[in-house]
């Protein structure tokens, strides 16, 4: 049975984020070869740490003379002839695909990569910035001219001096800017792009007249979602347009604050129907300036709330924001900084609001510091009957005077026996993280006790300091039973929950 070719197209869309298999159907047939290539070409950029600097400088040299191949003869006649720029033969021949003319994303860097990697001995060679200059400057007439893009970081000059951007841009939906390009850019931008749906702006150089540009270009979009704000040191946006506010109001879903709270409590809550709410912090550029404001937002609507190597201390303010939601929250991560302790009073509050505001939570992480808390756990997750997701750390807590409490191991089987018995039925997905102390046999009853309740197959990671091969053993033979479908065993670095990647690890499948 041969599938239409129609199936086939569909079937290798459902893979686009899976290159390694794309890349094996390249060599199938030409029919898989032509589905495969513009799916391969949106996005051909390495991504951040993906390869070592070896491979990384292999796949810009390989990647960059694909892309140079793409160049319209007359320019690669002009680089030969007027700049003396010498192209191997193989560069003047016609690809057996356009590739550049499915690319759909362009980061600002790509360009400077592929300079840098192909003519570098030529442009030090030469009269550098001037050769430099026109590298970049064709190698963006070439993405404007064929691209149909569709995520954008702009260059720092004005893109729309080529005619064909205001064709080739017409359906982008994805913007990063900084806040300090030229004015008449944006302007243009305002004009000429409407189909954003996310728009991502660099704080930095803040003029009162750029900010009512960014405003104008946000009133002109369609149908804006999403917006994020990249904070560099001290920066504000100010809205002093209520058309903006007002638009915002209806359209916007989704707000990521980067590095600082850069938005007033008023405005934030003025979003009425944003779900999703995003704070991330450098742990390197950390400015608490404007977290207190986050106790007095209020968003009746949203249902994901993340926060990113945040302080300890601050768990009161977030919690204050989490009460403010009035029991819409669905998904919560909170990822606090390694060396950041807890204040007791803090997780108290925190269990107290998540039990008395949050019946729909379904992702929940909570510290414990103590047996003490089981009574609070446990009221927490028969409050909670929708949880399916639960990270749970041992913490380092301080007192009022700023003194450590040492607490080396909690006792990790009154814990596990709670979530066996009292947890939500929903209950898939368990992390514990810190110095968890239990025997063999309290592992082997926890996931008998998770059979014998016919509970949902289980992923389970286990982060400890302390290797043990018991551990292993137990979770592989629970795994062959189907009570555990998958997990991650780590012992050496702290597990980063919200995307579940761990450095050093043993997956529980491949055991």
């Amino acid at each position: 049975m041969i599938l239409p070719e129609d199936c086939i197209r569909e079937i290798l869309e459902q893979l686009s984020e899976d290159k390694r298999t794309l890349y094996s159907c390249l060599i199938t047939n030409r029919t898989y070869c032509q589905f495969v290539v513009p799916i391969l070409w949106r996005n051909p950029w390495p991504t951040f740490n993906s390869l070592t600097n070896e491979l990384e400088r292999i796949y810009w040299k390989i990647l960059g003379k694909t892309i140079i191949k793409c160049l319209t003869l007359e320019t690669k006649q002009k680089l030969s002839k007027q700049f003396q720029i010498y192209l191997n033969p193989s560069l003047l021949q016609k690809p057996l695909f356009n590739y550049v003319s499915y690319i759909q994303i362009i980061p600002v860097g790509v360009i400077n990569q592929l300079i840098r990697n192909n003519f570098e001995e030529i442009i030090n060679y030469n009269n550098g910035e001037q050769l430099e200059q026109i590298f970049n400057k064709e190698f963006w007439e070439l993405f404007i001219k064929q691209c149909k893009i569709k995520s954008l970081e702009i260059p720092n000059f004005n893109i729309f001096e080529y005619p064909e951007s205001k064709i080739h841009l017409s359906s982008l939906s994805i913007l990063k800017i900084f806040i300090s390009y030229p004015k008449e850019m944006i302007i243009e931008l305002s004009k000429n792009v409407h189909t954003l749906k996310r728009i991502e702006i660099f704080l930095i150089y803040i003029y009162e007249d750029t900010m009512n540009d960014i405003e104008n270009l946000f009133i002109s979009q369609k149908n804006l979602k999403e917006i994020n704000f990249m904070f560099i040191a001290g920066q504000k946006f100010i809205f002093n347009n209520k058309k903006s506010i007002d638009y915002l109001s209806n359209s916007l879903k989704i707000l990521e604050l980067c590095s600082c709270i850069c938005l007033s409590a008023n405005i934030i809550s003025s979003f009425i129907n944003l779900t999703e709410l995003k704070i991330f912090y450098h742990i390197s550029l950390y400015h608490d300036e404007g977290i207190e404001i986050l106790s007095n937002v209020i968003l009746p609507k949203l249902e994901i709330l993340s926060l990113v190597n945040v302080k300890g201390e601050h768990l009161s303010i977030f919690t204050k924001l989490i009460e403010n939601t009035k029991g819409s929250l669905k998904i919560l991560y909170i990822h606090i900084q390694k060396s950041s302790p807890i204040p007791s009073s803090s997780i108290d509050y925190y269990f107290n609001i998540i039990k008395s505001t949050c019946p729909n939570i379904e992702v929940l992480p909570i510290w414990l510091i103590s047996v003490f808390y089981l009574k609070n756990f446990e009221d927490l997750l028969i409050s909670c009957p929708k949880i399916r997701k639960i990270i749970i750390h041992f913490k380092s807590i301080f007192t009022p005077n700023n003194n450590f409490i040492p607490i080396d191991i909690v006792l990790a089987k009154p814990i596990l026996i709670l979530l066996s018995l009292k947890s939500s039925i929903h209950l898939n997905n368990i992390h514990l993280i810190g110095r968890w102390s239990f025997s063999s046999l309290d592992l082997q009853e926890f996931f008998e006790l998770w059979k014998e309740m016919k509970r949902k197959p289980l992923k389970f990671v286990f982060n400890n300091n302390i290797y043990s091969h018991y551990i292993i053993r137990v979770c592989e033979y629970y795994h062959q039973k189907g009570v555990i479908k998958k997990g991650t065993i780590n012992y050496t670095t702290p597990c980063t929950y919200y995307d579940d990647v761990c450095t050093t690890t043993m997956d529980i499948l491949s055991l």
